[in-house]
């Protein structure tokens, strides 16, 4: 009986004088999680599929940058739905952040970007695009290789899919 009694009192000993004691004292960093929404005074999207021309240009009204992690980023083009719409318009850029490109820093999940942010885009996704995802609110998502260059003045994504499809959005605040 005095062997279980010891060895939890080793656990409590260690846990107390371990190498995480010393965390307590430590100022811990921010979350790497959060977003960063702004407002768009110009902003362009243009879509185009392998076998149609391209489509017509749709505006869009903000710009909303998630951080999952810090390194992982998606950069949303937004365009709010009005009455009567079930979901905003967006079109959705995703990937890792090139090499030279800060994380956001981020706390209580509200993020500042570090400019300029350059991102690899690994996917793409749209809602609201086309009269199916319009009355339905779906999200159509798939794999792109593009890239993402945004400096707080100028931001601009563009990418294309493995059948050939495009993607472009062009905004400045």
């Amino acid at each position: 009986m005095a062997l279980p009694r010891m060895a939890s009192g080793l656990v409590l000993l260690l846990a107390l004088s371990g190498p995480w004691a010393p965390l307590e004292g430590q100022e811990l960093p921010g979350e790497d999680f959060g977003r960063w929404q702004g407002g768009l005074r110009r902003c362009r999207i243009v879509g185009s599929s392998s076998q149609a021309s391209p489509q017509q240009a749709i505006s869009c009204r903000l710009l909303r940058l998630d951080q999952q992690m810090e390194g992982l980023l998606t950069v949303r083009f937004l365009q709010p739905g009005g009455s009567g719409a079930f979901v905003d318009r967006q079109l959705v850029f995703a990937g890792v952040l090139a090499e030279g490109s800060r994380g956001m820093q981020c706390q209580a999940s509200r993020c500042e970007p570090r400019w300029p942010l350059r991102l690899r885009v690994s996917a793409v996704g749209q809602a609201g695009f086309g009269e199916a995802t319009t009355s339905l609110g779906l999200t159509r998502a798939q794999l792109a290789s593009g890239h993402c260059h945004l400096d707080g003045r100028a931001f601009r994504c563009e990418a294309v899919g493995p059948d050939g499809q495009r993607w472009q959005a062009e905004a400045s605040p």
